[in-house]
């Protein structure tokens, strides 16, 4: 939005009332040629409070009539939305005769601008219907996602229209985060703060602050450092890891082996996805998903089952819900084929292998692993996460590493879906439970972040982690009712 020397000495004459450690973003802002500004950071930054008193001031101050339009994912009541940061505004500039504070909407006396409040879940079709918008205020915004923001962006159409987008960083898989954080697009002014910039806090938030920084870092990274899940220490994976891994046998010059084995996760409920994973000769060679439901699971084995014919593969599945029959379809279409496909049980919620050896095979005092981890899974996405880490630390740093230890995704797979699977791998964190760790459950991924099921990543750590003394192999009993022996 293009202003002129009077704003920027109106912008001056009150910034003693806002915080001065945004002062450039928002000169940059208002008196530039942004079409969308980004704000982002951890809790107790000043963001929502900063940006109500710079669009108070602004409205009063622009001599024309405008329309603000605040949204957020969710509002039941207006006191949900940010109207009740904008009457703390009004208050805190001494602008009280200048707006008419409605039970629904703010209205600038003068000019008759207005502040409008939607919730977007409920609202969108709404807030499409909404014209005439010359600023966008998104409170919220890492919950956005692309078909949201596809309706709600053309809702500024008008020259000189601005979007404000304001967020905590949730997840690396957010799309606010990575179209407008990761790849800024044209005309985008981005700006991160957090906690340490805000001089308003008092010394009581300090004090709960530095408490959760001594008592848990990692939580303290995210929560009020404003780093995103995937690449904070709360996240078992890091994507930077996982980068690494891209083509690390041929980085390291290392050849890998290894016996072929298809990871393969059954879809479980109407929303769940199949999803295999193809680990050949030690490098992951394929990843796939596809929609299924529970009546498809015959149909998904059979195919699974021929891939893995096809490349002499073991196939390792979970067997939580649906995938407790997989093994004996497998067996059924050995049977019927007259051919030998061996295949692995992988229960995830099954006790830990080898549990009274060291955690960490590199450090003979780390804690044992039924001390360590709850499950079989805790266990299995940790010894994956470990190899990430060494072939990371081999690839950017030079460390030595065993052929073994090598975690190698060949770019073969294509750039999309190994974001999507490297996604899904750094979502996930650590939880404690019995005072061992667990991987956060699904179901709380859904419910507390929208995150639906993990599939391709659960397909790598089923074909990653295949104990090949302990793979199953189809019994004399149906070899010999094959005839095949």
């Amino acid at each position: 939005m293009a202003g002129s020397a009077a704003q920027r000495e109106e912008l001056d004459a009150t910034t003693y009332l806002t915080n001065p450690a945004l002062h450039d973003f928002w000169e940059q802002v208002f008196l530039g040629q942004a079409d969308i500004a980004v704000l982002h950071g951890g809790r107790s930054s000043s963001k929502t409070r900063d940006t109500a008193c710079q669009l108070v001031r602004l409205v009063n101050h622009v001599g024309v009539r405008m329309r603000v339009l605040c949204i957020r994912r969710f509002q039941n009541r207006i006191q949900d939305s940010v109207y009740t940061e904008l009457k703390w505004a009004i208050a805190h500039l001494g602008l009280g005769d200048q707006y008419d504070v409605q039970k629904t909407t703010i209205i600038h006396k003068v000019t008759g601008s207005e502040f409008i409040f939607y919730g977007i879940e409920r609202n969108l079709e709404d807030i499409k219907g909404t014209s005439d918008v010359d600023i966008l205020w998104v409170e919220e915004a890492e919950k956005l996602t692309e078909d949201q923001w596809t309706v709600i962006g053309p809702t500024i159409r008008k020259e000189d229209s601005l979007a404000i987008l304001l967020f905590n960083p949730k997840l690396v898989t957010d799309y606010v985060w990575k179209n407008f954080v990761i790849n800024v697009p044209p005309h985008c002014v981005v700006r991160k703060i957090d906690y340490t910039e805000n001089p308003f806090l008092s010394q009581k938030a300090l004090r709960d602050i530095a408490a959760m920084r001594e008592r848990n870092p990692e939580t303290f990274e995210h929560v009020y450092g404003g780093i995103p899940l995937g690449d904070s220490e709360l996240s078992i994976f890091k994507r930077r890891w996982l980068d690494a891994c891209i083509d690390a046998h041929v980085t390291l010059n290392i050849s890998l082996t290894g016996r072929n084995i298809i990871g393969f996760d059954p879809a479980d409920d109407g929303e769940d996805k199949c999803a295999t994973a193809d680990k050949v000769g030690g490098i992951f060679a394929e990843v796939d998903d596809w929609s299924s439901g529970k009546d498809e699971l015959v149909q998904n084995a059979k195919k699974v089952w021929a891939k893995a014919k096809a490349i002499g593969a073991t196939v390792s599945y979970d067997t939580i819900g649906v995938g407790a029959f997989v093994g004996g379809y497998i067996d059924e279409q050995n049977k019927e084929n007259r051919a030998r496909v061996n295949h692995y049980a992988f229960h995830a919620g099954g006790a830990v292998l080898e549990p009274d050896k060291a955690s960490d095979p590199y450090n003979s005092k780390s804690p044992l692993n039924k001390d360590e981890y709850l499950n079989r899974k805790a266990q299995a996405w940790a010894n994956t996460a470990r190899r990430a880490m060494l072939t990371f630390n081999a690839v950017t740093r030079g460390q030595p590493i065993r052929a073994e230890d090598v975690l190698s995704f060949s770019s073969g797979i294509g750039a999309a879906k190994l974001d999507a699977l490297f996604t899904e791998l750094c979502v996930p964190w650590w939880v404690e439970s019995e005072g061992k760790k667990r991987v956060v459950p699904k179901v709380k991924l859904k419910k507390d972040l929208g995150v639906k099921s993990h599939n391709l990543a659960d397909a790598v750590i089923a074909a990653d982690n295949v104990q090949l003394s302990r793979v199953m192999v189809i019994s004399d009993a149906v070899l010999q009712r094959s005839g095949m022996r």
